[in-house]
């Protein structure tokens, strides 16, 4: 009996185990999906610092709420007490942390801050603040008043750039899709500076911001990054297309005209850019800055004022070998056989018994080993050559993947390479 009982305790732990760590995990996936307001943030911390009332409070959170929804009471009360909750529950929280505050204030006959009711809601009624940390709100008018934000450029600054990466990059990896990272250095900054003072070199960090500013996409973003250096993050972005922004905002600083210009050694202002891609070339954003880093510095010493690539590849995810079997058919035609070389999320090399038209579409049909389900793609030819009578040699460019064949995709591939990144043909995908 006793280790029947046993028995039982053991698989009573075991499954509140499992569902402590099934509700850990969805929290952190909850965290993880939140998506990041940073305007927002400066908005609260406004209100914040100018100790409105309550009633004045209510107003702004409802301005607010209109524009991000209940996003609002995330942020709020991750700013006050460093808890972070789903959007949905953290209105509940705070409806509840409002009533509490009413409830206090008529037990003890007098007015009590918001801080206050949040501290005591969560110590004594929600029970989930272990270690209280209630923000000093006159300290944000001399440290953190724009906590994000660059004074000079009007940028994001470096606090900002790495709370923003990793975001970027997990989102990146959620939805297979590059994001590639450029970081740049104004060539010569010093000798400006030495030459022309710190005021001319303020005006032309503050211009460099702008024009760079101009160079860019909607959903790129700029950054101070320090001293002369800026960074521009690019969602969504392979490196091909990393390179057109990069040398948009390169010829945008190369063709103005700064004051005092002549006296560089390039006889002008100019910027040394490198650029890395996530997955390629690294999948953590630490990683990747210094991959970046080692590109821009290759441009220095290349000669200045260029974009360089790390790796010098165009490729922007990583290739496995494989040995994949399918069929594919060119749009409204027969379909033929096809044995895969190499595969990444973005394209793939295989061989075929007919040589294909580059830049022509195909559908493509492929089976994964083990577990045999088949993957449907639409892809666009980018080269493709004989590699003896009768076999062709051809690399597709992924244009269509659904959603769940894309993760099926990515399942096979980080299951084949093992955390290994095998480099495969040289292929322009």
């Amino acid at each position: 009996m006793a280790e029947q009982n046993h028995s039982h305790t053991h698989a009573d732990n075991t499954d509140s185990h499992d569902r402590l760590s099934a509700v850990n995990a969805s929290v952190k996936r909850a965290i993880d999906e939140f998506e990041w307001h940073p305007d927002l943030t400066e908005a609260l911390y406004s209100i914040l610092v100018s100790e409105a009332g309550q009633s004045e409070l209510d107003v702004e959170l409802r301005k607010l709420e209109r524009i991000y929804r209940d996003a609002v009471y995330t942020e709020l009360i991750y700013l006050l007490s460093h808890l972070r909750f789903e959007p949905e529950e953290a209105r509940r929280h705070w409806q509840s942390i409002i009533q509490h505050r009413d409830a206090m204030h008529k037990r003890l006959g007098s007015s009590v801050d918001v801080r206050v009711a949040l501290v005591s809601y969560f110590l004594q009624v929600s029970r989930k603040l272990q270690n209280p940390k209630v923000i000093e709100l006159q300290l944000f008018e001399k440290t953190q008043s724009s906590v994000y934000w660059d004074e000079l450029t009007g940028l994001h600054n470096y606090r900002f750039f790495k709370e923003y990466l990793t975001r970027e990059i997990g989102k990146s990896e959620r939805s297979s899709s590059p994001l590639s990272l450029v970081m740049i250095d104004i060539d010569d900054f010093k000798i400006y500076n030495d030459l022309n003072g710190h005021e001319a070199g303020n005006e032309v960090l503050a211009t460099v911001a702008r024009l760079l500013t101009g160079s860019l996409r909607k959903v790129d973003v700029a950054v101070r990054y320090g001293g002369e250096e800026f960074a521009l993050i690019l969602p969504a972005t392979p490196k091909s297309g990393a390179q057109l922004v990069a040398e948009r905002a390169r010829e945008s600083i190369e063709r103005h005209s700064f004051p005092h210009g002549i006296t560089q050694p390039l006889s002008k202002v100019t910027l040394s850019m490198g650029i890395a891609t996530c997955p390629v070339d690294a999948r953590e954003p630490g990683e990747l800055v210094q991959r970046a880093d080692h590109a821009m510095y290759a441009a220095k010493a290349s000669g200045k004022n260029r974009v360089h690539v790390y790796g010098q590849g165009v490729r922007s995810y990583p290739r496995t070998d494989t040995s994949l079997s399918g069929r594919f058919r060119m749009l409204a035609a027969e379909s033929h056989p096809l044995t895969a070389l190499n595969i990444s999320e973005g394209g793939f090399l295989f061989l075929s018994d007919v040589s294909l038209v580059p830049g022509s579409l195909a559908d493509i049909n492929l089976v994964l080993p083990d577990s045999q389900k088949e993957i449907t793609m639409s892809g666009r030819v980018i080269h493709a050559k004989e590699k003896k009578k009768g076999t062709f040699e051809v690399g597709i460019r992924v244009v269509d993947l659904s959603r769940n064949d894309s993760a099926l995709l990515a399942g096979y591939i980080r299951s084949a390479t093992q955390g290994s990144r095998t480099e495969g043909h040289e292929t322009s995908l």
